[in-house]
């Protein structure tokens, strides 16, 4: 009986320093949050905010000033001639997320803070034609080296986008039909070529969380991020987490069977699949077909030939934006999500947003509110950039003692 209650003393104390180490981590994620989303705000508010003893609170934020992740502003007068109130807020200049995105033609990589914001330019590498992982990884690397040179702020991750299917978990792109890709084992590549901790994951699941963190979907709990470039995929969010789905399939939606009949025929040996009618690709190829556009040249020589007047060019992207909310018509009625948020290249003529509406109430079921239900993403040009830092960034601000 002694050894028993021996071992059950022992455990006991475990499990409660255990509870006490979760509580912190809680707390201590909770604040960096609050200031994530309010700014500037002094600890009495945020003990209010938190509910927190103001003890707790500046326990709390005393370990994150020493860690150099909060840092103290001008004070705030106080009223009827009390103490000044001093505002604490992330320290966004002492530490960086490193973003890569990898995409048919090139690879952009850019440095953001922690608020997700861009540091600065980005910078490009040209893959033409050679698209060995090795060799892109390398490149990549080089880049990185050549942006942090000057940079004095500690880099605490990197994170790796890329179409297809891609296991996050263990770091490994399953497969990417445009870049020739299958099981590349980015993490084992990569190891000890970029800084910090290494995050790999799909770009539309990487997309979707950070129009969850910092985009149009910051109070939005299930949503469908529809992204539409050289390849076609859905990020899935439900009650706020990221959906992937078993072996990483979700939101694969490249080869939903669509009405119109597809001009270009589909990797996949099948015809009208929504990335052979809606991607940019396909929307090039045809245009080259219908003698709008010289081989060679890109969709932005097609936007511009539409917006410059060019009827047959405006008329090969409307239609293609009428694809597109056919495939959202799909999907919605599949899901049901709260929020339908587009990115992509259709946006680049914002009023082709009408013609993703009006196709999409025209498919979906009855009472379909499309006006209300598809919105543009609220992520610039740099998003995939954002995003895939973003994968590091929300792993930071679960638990940031974990990174410095």
């Amino acid at each position: 009986m002694t050894r028993i209650a021996t071992r059950e003393t022992g455990v006991e104390p475990a499990r409660m320093a255990a509870g006490r180490s979760d509580v912190r981590r809680h707390n201590v994620a909770a604040l960096l949050r609050v200031l994530l989303e309010h700014g500037p705000t002094p600890r009495v508010d945020l003990a209010r905010m938190l509910s927190l003893g103001s003890g707790t609170t500046t326990r709390i934020t005393g370990e994150l000033t020493k860690a150099g992740l909060l840092r103290e502003l001008p004070g705030l007068v106080g009223g009827a001639g009390g103490r000044p109130r001093v505002p604490l807020d992330l320290s966004t200049d002492r530490f960086h997320v490193v973003g890569i995105h990898v995409g048919l033609r090139w690879t952009t990589i850019g440095l953001v803070d922690l608020r997700g914001s861009l540091v600065d330019q980005t910078m490009r590498v040209e893959h033409d034609g050679r698209l060995d992982p090795s060799l892109v990884v390398r490149e990549a690397s080089q880049a990185i080296e050549q942006m942090t040179a000057k940079s004095p702020a500690r880099i605490i991750g990197t994170g790796f986008a890329t179409g297809g299917r891609v296991d996050s978990r263990h770091g490994v792109v399953r497969a990417h039909t445009l870049l020739g890709w299958t099981d590349v084992d980015v993490a084992a590549i990569a190891d000890g070529q970029f800084p910090g901790k290494l995050r790999v994951d799909s770009t539309e699941r990487a997309l979707a969380r950070a129009e969850m963190w910092f985009g149009a979907a910051l109070k939005v709990p299930n949503f469908l991020h529809v992204y539409v470039g050289n390849v076609i995929g859905a990020g899935i969010v439900v009650d706020r987490r990221v959906y992937h789905g078993r072996d990483e399939g979700a939101g694969d939606i490249a080869h939903l069977p669509l009405s119109r009949p597809a001009l270009v025929p589909c990797q996949c040996g099948r015809s009208g699949c929504a990335t052979s009618v809606a991607s940019d690709l396909a929307i090039v190829r045809r245009a080259e077909r219908e003698g709008v556009l010289l081989p060679g040249h890109l969709l932005g020589d097609l936007i511009a030939k539409a917006k410059a007047g060019d009827r047959l060019a405006d008329y090969l992207l409307r239609d293609r934006a009428r694809a597109v909310g056919e495939s959202i018509a799909i999907v919605h009625d599949m899901m049901a999500p709260d929020q339908v948020i587009l990115f992509g290249t259709p946006l680049r003529v914002p009023e082709h947003l009408a013609e993703v509406r009006a196709e999409a109430r025209r498919w979906a079921r009855s009472g379909f509110d499309a006006d209300r239900m598809i919105t543009p993403s609220a992520l610039d040009d740099n998003a995939p950039v954002i995003a895939a830092a973003t994968s590091v960034l929300d792993r930071f601000y679960a638990d940031p003692f974990a990174f410095v």
